[in-house]
């Protein structure tokens, strides 16, 4: 069941950085961002914002090669999901820099802390009974 959660989750992480890709900073105003217009046209944001799109998808790749052989691809597992955390943790740190974020990027931050620990927990578990 965990490598299933795992091909699915990688799909939706591919799907967004493709969003990412091309729509630039045009995606962060789908997540509730309220930028000026000089800014919708910016050419180093919406550069760095395709860039980073991206780089996200390629938490889909690894998330999707690590469901092919848990066994085998548990520690780049364990990295991807630690990474991820970590990625919700800078979440925290713009909010206590720049204030809160709109609740849809709130939602994407509960899942960035609790799904990797949660995960963790669930590999460690199939690896016993595998």
């Amino acid at each position: 069941m965990l490598a299933l959660f795992l091909k699915i989750a990688a799909s939706v992480f591919v799907l967004v950085g493709a969003l990412h890709l091309v729509l630039g900073v045009g995606a962060d105003v789908l997540l509730g961002a309220n930028l000026p217009a000089e800014a919708l046209s910016d050419a180093a944001l919406n550069s760095q914002n395709r860039f980073y799109g991206v780089a996200f998808s390629l938490y889909g790749v690894l998330l999707y090669l690590c469901a092919t052989d848990l066994p085998k691809y548990a520690t780049v597992l364990r990295c991807v999901l630690w990474v991820f955390f970590a990625a919700g943790l800078a979440r925290v740190v713009s909010i206590a820099t720049h204030g809160v974020p709109p609740p849809l990027v709130l939602a994407l931050l509960v899942t960035e802390l609790a799904l990797p620990p949660l995960l963790h927990v669930w590999l460690s578990k199939a690896l016993r009974a595998g």
